[in-house]
């Protein structure tokens, strides 16, 4: 065994909450007061024992000196004095190792200040077409300004919703798409900031923005001329409307108007359209009259228009998914040699319907090249109402007009998470013609992205529909039965119609995304139009990886990164077909494979937020999280409305946030939201410390008991939080807490177990003793210590087969089942089952069909493969490949993985594995290799980390830095960073 180390701290690659790391100038738009400042230990420099951080304006005048601080934590969060909007500041960082000696200062790193409160939008106001209902086409907005000399610096500041597309002068202000993201939008609204001092130019410009109606108007209308299906399944809960009944005065606080179903007291009124509108605050409601504050500002006739917005505090569905036609709100700032000026969104803005015909989240876009205006965003262009279209027709610019906000108590705030960006081209790599006009792309693997269509030339008016699947029928179609079926009502489409240029034309859709991993187009026969795919997802960084010897193994490991991959949008969705709707069970129980893949820090802390704006904030139901959040048509009732495995995300991502990344401000924000779901789990839904959770083992192939599940999560949920009361100090919640906790796993205990089977079962019956309803309470650590070996025993017998082990436990049951094998040392299991070829088994998956030539490439929902083939509920065996078989964890108790745990599992026939993870301190490697008898592993561990490295066998060990200890399990050596090689001698196969 040999180590090296390198003498003397380094510090670099420097973070500003979370993002940052590997980007080039500052981090802008950051609207924390207080940002978490982080950075990493260079090359093999041992452990930090203190730091000091430094924070300078832009001027240079020092805004804090943090001092020295005793610390090995590699972060510290700003501390210096409350910074206003649009501040830029820079920072640099130096550490002190453990044998007292200081690095150098680090390079600077920045980040600067967005708009912090809605005064920072100055006379910015929402902005809409007049004109434009549910079915028109998709508006577009265009701003001409004049710059009369050399800009130093310049600044936009935007929300378009649902998804809008930014140009200045023709190009893109960003290679971001689908911004701004998903909300619940009658709680907050992302707005993006881009620095587009290099775009802007001397004399006129012209700022152009495109909107679609992503998530925020899921809709029903617009059939375009019956090119496709109405739309048929959720869709967003139209607002109130309607008119006074009686005339409104200046200073009224009341308004009389036909019908106030629909308003919400704490929601939002409005009344007058144009300039003349003016939003309230709703206070109270009568069978006719509407109360709200402050009073009006101006009068209004009867007949006056009156709408209203969603409820920012729901506690049923579906009005947290109130509709929010297109709109948006901007702000240009351009410092020059002598000024400052600001553009915003406001009257002085054109706007005219565009070339989308029809958009819809779940069903596709149509596109009519024909009503392009070229140039409509370029400097000069013609926005006055003679401007023409490509076919001739006027393109019909107005005046925008003053919008309402989704409502009063929308706050802009910045996305925490990483844009989504294209990452990757796919070129097709079959191309087959079942029937003339008719040709199938087959990408050769299943992404979340958008077909990009390439047309030769071709007559003006000629049609094209491009149709996304998972799937191919048996006369070699595309099946799109995986992303839509019969209840659904709708074909998942795009069509474009073409302009005729004799270039030829090249589109891709810009408002929703799908899953595919085949595209059919249609053509008119004779018109062989070319194709690629292009994926999307949120630009996190790369996490980590595994090779092995093993065919499988690897793509199952490839299988579940692509699943991942295409989940991974401005929210993290169950799928990338069907629904894209953000399941907090979707995300947390898989974190084990989520987290490997890629980084999560930042991405988790926008996923808390709309957690928390997915909280029932009154009546009996507060403190309730709705299944799904952000959430829009149902969400909160029935047996969906509050399952606690789902709900109870808003509990496990601060702690998954402190045990992986080391955060404990998350927790520490919102700690009452956590209690008061606590709270409404104890109040309305536990009887007896026992409660019933409706799902029970999600898609699992045996049914598990729904109240086992539900009490199992009810502990899990006071367990965390229990920990994390004790972290924060708040001693006697901790307490209560950790009583409240053992309390449920005594019930559990005593509700579930059978002592003469020896397991738990769910209906007192070896039928109800399923897979999950062993593992479950093993993971959790539920199980009395005497009885864990008996339990365990149930799982095994529960697994195995007359035909061979099989997995068949579902969305909550597999990671538990996983990793009690693997803690048990029963990899042999793992790997057997991972064999298995049939249904259920993770070789069915792999096998050739006509629907899937080659087999899936993605991880399907089911164990069947009947719904969804792109889900992350089933890649929980990709655990066992990084933390098994290439050996890399963590300690118990330890955070942000500065203390490892290095155990490989060589197993079956394995020869050689490989793995590494970019975890807070750095990257961890591990490689091992056997032969014959002889193993042999080498180890990376990080800069200020330490690892416990556990090798199967008996250790022949040559130049130890640790010291060896003999047991039964191997040898356990202390090792600290740096590069090390470890030998032992295995059993003979």
């Amino acid at each position: 065994m040999t180590g090296l180390r390198v003498a003397g701290p380094r510090v670099g690659e420097l973070q500003v909450g979370g993002l940052g790391a590997g980007r080039h100038g500052p981090l802008l738009g950051v609207d924390d007061p207080a940002p978490d400042l982080s950075w990493r230990l260079l090359g093999d420099s041992g452990h930090q024992s203190a730091c000091r951080v430094q924070v300078f304006d832009e001027r240079g005048e020092q805004l804090w000196d943090s001092g020295v601080v005793e610390s090995g934590c590699a972060g510290l969060g700003y501390g210096g004095p409350r910074l206003p909007a649009r501040t830029r500041v820079e920072w640099r960082v130096r550490v002190r190792d453990q044998d007292d000696r200081w690095s150098p200062w680090s390079e600077w790193a920045g980040w600067e200040t967005g708009l912090l409160t809605r005064a920072d939008w100055g006379g910015a106001r929402w902005i809409a077409h007049p004109r434009r209902g549910p079915g028109d086409p998709l508006p577009i907005f265009a701003r001409a300004f004049r710059v009369s000399g050399p800009v130093r610096r310049a600044r936009l500041y935007v929300c378009g919703l649902g998804v809008q597309v930014v140009t200045l002068n023709g190009r893109p202000v960003t290679d971001e798409v689908l911004a701004p993201g998903n909300s619940n939008y009658q709680r907050s609204a992302e707005y993006r900031t881009y620095d587009v001092t290099e775009s802007v130019r001397c004399g006129p410009n012209t700022l152009g923005v495109r909107l679609g109606h992503g998530t925020a108007h899921v809709h029903r209308d617009g059939t375009n001329s019956g090119l496709r299906d109405a739309y048929s399944w959720w869709t967003s809960h139209d607002t109130a409307s309607g008119v006074l009944s009686a005339d409104a005065r200046a200073g009224d606080d009341s308004v009389r108007a036909t019908g106030t179903s629909g308003y919400f007291v704490g929601g939002s009124v409005h009344v007058g359209e144009g300039e003349q509108l003016e939003d309230r605050w709703i206070t109270a409601l009568g069978d006719e009259s509407i109360t709200f504050a402050p009073p009006l500002e101006r009068a209004h006739p009867a007949g006056t228009p009156v709408a209203g917005s969603g409820d920012p505090v729901a506690d049923v569905d579906p009005s947290a998914g109130a509709a929010v036609p297109p709109r948006m709100l901007a702000r240009l700032e351009l410092t020059t040699a002598g000024r400052e000026e600001a553009i915003v969104s406001g009257p002085e803005w054109r706007t005219a319907l565009g070339p989308a015909v029809t958009d819809n989240w779940f069903s596709g876009t149509d596109h009519d090249a024909r009503r392009e205006q070229p140039g409509w965003d370029e400097p000069g262009a013609d926005h006055s109402a003679e401007a023409v279209r490509r076919d001739g027709s006027r393109t019909g610019w107005i005046d925008a007009m003053p919008a309402a906000p989704p409502n009063l108590a929308t706050e802009l705030v910045r996305r925490a998470g990483p844009p989504v960006r294209v990452v990757r081209e796919w070129e097709p790599v079959t191309v087959r013609e079942p029937e003339p006009g008719i040709q199938v792309f087959d990408l050769g693997q299943n992404i979340a992205g958008w077909p990009e269509l390439r047309l030769p030339p071709v007559p003006a008016g000629t049609a094209i529909s491009l149709r996304p699947g998972e799937a191919l029928t048996e006369d070699g179609r595309v099946d799109q039965t995986s992303i839509r079926d019969a209840t659904r009502g709708t074909d998942v489409l795009h069509t474009y119609i073409a302009a005729g240029s004799p270039e030829g034309e090249r589109w891709r859709p810009a408002f929703q995304y799908f899953a595919m991993r085949f595209v059919e187009v249609a053509a008119p026969e004779g018109i062989r139009p070319g194709l690629r795919g292009l994926q999307l997802r949120a630009d996190a960084a790369p996490a980590g990886a595994v090779r092995t010897s093993d065919g499988r193994i690897n793509r199952l490991h490839r299988m579940a990164h692509f699943s991942v991959a295409a989940n991974l949008m401005s929210v993290l969705t169950d799928c990338p077909g069907r629904e894209k709707l953000a399941y907090g069970a979707d995300y947390t129980h898989p974190i084990g494979v989520l987290s490997r893949h890629f980084d999560l820090s930042a991405y988790l802390r926008t996923m808390q937020r709309h957690l928390v704006e997915g909280q029932a904030g009154r009546g009996p139901r507060a403190g309730n999280v709705a299944l799904k959040a952000p959430v829009y048509d149902w969400g909160y009732t029935g047996d969906f409305g509050d399952e606690v495995n789902w709900g109870n995300a808003i509990v496990l991502v601060p702690w998954l946030l402190h045990r992986l990344y080391g955060d404990t401000r998350t927790m520490a924000q919102h700690y009452s939201a956590m209690t008061a779901y606590l709270d409404y789990l104890s109040r309305r839904k536990a009887n007896g410390h026992l409660v019933t959770g409706p799902l029970g083992d999600w898609v699992g192939a045996e049914d598990t008991s729904g109240e086992l599940t539900g009490t199992w999560g009810y502990y899990l949920t006071t367990r965390r939080l229990a920990d994390m009361a004790g972290i924060l100090g708040r001693t006697t919640d901790f307490r209560e807490f950790c009583a409240l906790a053992e309390a449920i796993a005594g019930a559990f205990h005593d509700r579930f177990f059978d002592a003469e089977l020896g397991c738990y079962t769910g209906d007192g019956a070896t039928s109800g003793a399923t897979q999950a309803a062993q593992a479950l309470p093993l993971d959790a650590g539920m199980v009395p210590e005497a009885e864990r070996p008996r339990v365990l025993d149930a799982l095994l017998g529960r697994i195995h087969h007359r035909d061979g082990p099989r997995l068949l436990a579902g969305h909550i049951g597999l990671g538990p089942v996983v990793r009690v094998l693997r803690d048990a040392d029963r990899d042999d299991v793992l790997w057997a089952a991972l064999r298995r070829d049939e249904v259920p088994g993770y070789g069915a998956f792999l096998r050739d069909h006509p629907q899937n030539p080659g087999g899936l490439t993605t991880i399907p929902e089911q164990w069947d493969m009947v719904n969804s083939l792109n889900h992350m509920i089933l890649t929980q065996i990709d655990e066992w490949f990084h933390t098994g078989i290439a050996g890399i964890r963590q300690e118990p108790g330890s955070v942000g993985f500065r203390r490892l745990l290095i155990r490989p599992k060589p197993v079956g026939d394995l020869r050689w594995a490989e793995g590494h993870y970019r975890a807070p301190a750095g990257r961890i490697e591990t490689r091992w290799r056997r032969d014959g008898t002889d193993f042999t592993l080498t180890v990376r561990i990080p800069p200020n980390a330490s690892a416990r490295v556990q090798l199967p066998g008996r250790v022949s060990c040559r130049g130890s830095p640790g010291v060896a200890e003999e047991s039964a399990a191997g040898a356990v050596f202390s090792a600290g960073p740096g590069t090390h090689t470890f030998t032992s001698d295995l059993e003979p196969e």
